[in-house]
């Protein structure tokens, strides 16, 4: 795709998209996160594409913001500008996202994992939010994580600032599995095709649908009309019948692409 970041599609509907700043880490450029957003923006559009597994090249997943321009006043803004739109993105995008990590994530590359819709964790992989020890506030990336971390566990991950193993994270709900180093990307194909086997209209609004759920500056009675609404959308919709009747007639359904 961009020398920064390298795009396969290692089955149909599925792409993977690398990191691949191994000389600095995978940190988080100006550019590689306008290249990220881009393409995601790209394949969320054309519907050939419904999965998007990240990954990085070389020893750790990703380090974090490249601070030597995040520390540069006149790319101060155009970064923070970049970090916000690539963890949007990653959460909102019509595709699902599965982060598989590796070696290390830390600050604005643990924040991409929180992004993502799910996460895949080597079994040696060490999470860190350092920005206190920088002088940095973790803003942005409080956004994505409050959803998935309760407040005392994301207390101690700013606060304090240590590093965590993949254990603690799978237990605190940064990552949803864990796997050897050498497994990691094929656990997330193995997620990757479940949610493949779903219908592509569906599966795209489940996921608006989680994110209202989780959004707590919702109303509580719009939440629940909004979801009474969706009920009866689906259970109206082609797919609905398409999928219903698959299953009467023992047979894996056919989906048609969204459009």
């Amino acid at each position: 795709m961009t020398q920064n970041i390298l795009e396969q599609i290692p089955s149909k509907g599925i792409v993977v998209l690398t990191f691949n700043r191994p000389e600095r880490r995978n940190a988080l450029s100006i550019a590689m996160m306008r290249s990220l957003v881009q393409r995601l923006d790209e394949l969320g559009q054309h519907g050939q594409v419904r999965v998007a597994i990240l990954r990085g090249a070389g020893p750790v997943f990703c380090a974090g913001l490249d601070l030597a321009e995040a520390s540069n006043p006149a790319l101060v803004q155009d970064s923070a500008q970049c970090v916000a739109d690539t963890l949007r993105t990653l959460r909102y995008s019509p595709l699902v996202t599965i982060a598989a990590v590796h070696g290390g994530a830390y600050a604005g590359g643990a924040g991409v994992v929180a992004a993502c819709d799910m996460a895949v964790g080597a079994d040696d992989l060490q999470i860190g939010f350092p920005e206190a020890r920088r002088g940095l506030l973790p803003a942005l990336i409080t956004d994505v994580l409050q959803t998935k971390v309760r407040e005392g566990d994301l207390a101690e991950l700013f606060l304090v600032g240590n590093p965590i193993d993949a254990v603690r994270a799978q237990q605190i709900g940064l990552l949803q599995r864990l796997a050897p180093s050498d497994r990691v990307l094929g656990v997330a194909m193995e997620l990757a095709r479940g949610i493949l086997a779903g219908g592509p209209q569906t599966i795209i609004d489940t996921k608006e649908l989680l994110h209202r759920a989780f959004d707590s500056s919702k109303p509580i009675e719009h939440t629940d009309h909004s979801s009474i609404e969706d009920h009866l959308k689906a259970r109206n919709s082609a797919e609905a019948r398409e999928g219903l009747k698959a299953f009467l007639e023992k047979r894996p359904p056919s989906w048609m692409e969204p459009g």
